[in-house]
C-alpha cells in the first residue's frame, strides 16, 4: 500500500506543481480554480510594523463556491478565521472582500498588521 501511494503522488505531483498558481504578492495562497489575476491589482508596502498586500482575482464563479473553498484552505495555511471574511495568522490578518457583476466574481485579498 506504501509503494502505492507513492507512485500515485509521484505521478500526480508535477500535474499538481503545474496547476497551482497564487494570489500575486501573497505566494502561499492559491487562486481559486480557474480564476485570473486582476492586472496591476497588486500593492504591497513593506513597513516596519509590518507588510500590507492588496491583490485581485475574478473569474465566472459563484461567490459560495469561493467562499467554501477559502473558508475549508485558510486553516490548513495556518489562517484562524475570526469573522466571516477575516483571518489571522501570527501577526497578520487577512481580509477577503467579494464584489459580482452579472456571473464574473471578483475576489480582493487584503493583509496587513494585526491590531
Amino acid at each position: 500500500m506504501r509503494n502505492f501511494t507513492l507512485i500515485i503522488t509521484l505521478f500526480f505531483l508535477p500535474a499538481l506543481s503545474q496547476s497551482a498558481r497564487y494570489i500575486d504578492g501573497i505566494e502561499d495562497i492559491p487562486i481559486f480554480k480557474g480564476m485570473t489575476y486582476v492586472e496591476d491589482s497588486l500593492v504591497l508596502f513593506d513597513k516596519s510594523e509590518g507588510r500590507y498586500v492588496s491583490s485581485e482575482i475574478t473569474g465566472d464563479y459563484k461567490k459560495f463556491e469561493i467562499i467554501n473553498f477559502y473558508r475549508s484552505i485558510l486553516p490548513n495555511l495556518g489562517w484562524e478565521k475570526i469573522g466571516p471574511f477575516l483571518f489571522k495568522r501570527g501577526d497578520e490578518e487577512l481580509e477577503i472582500r467579494f464584489s459580482e457583476n452579472g456571473k464574473r466574481t471578483s475576489v480582493m485579498f487584503s493583509i496587513y498588521p494585526s491590531k
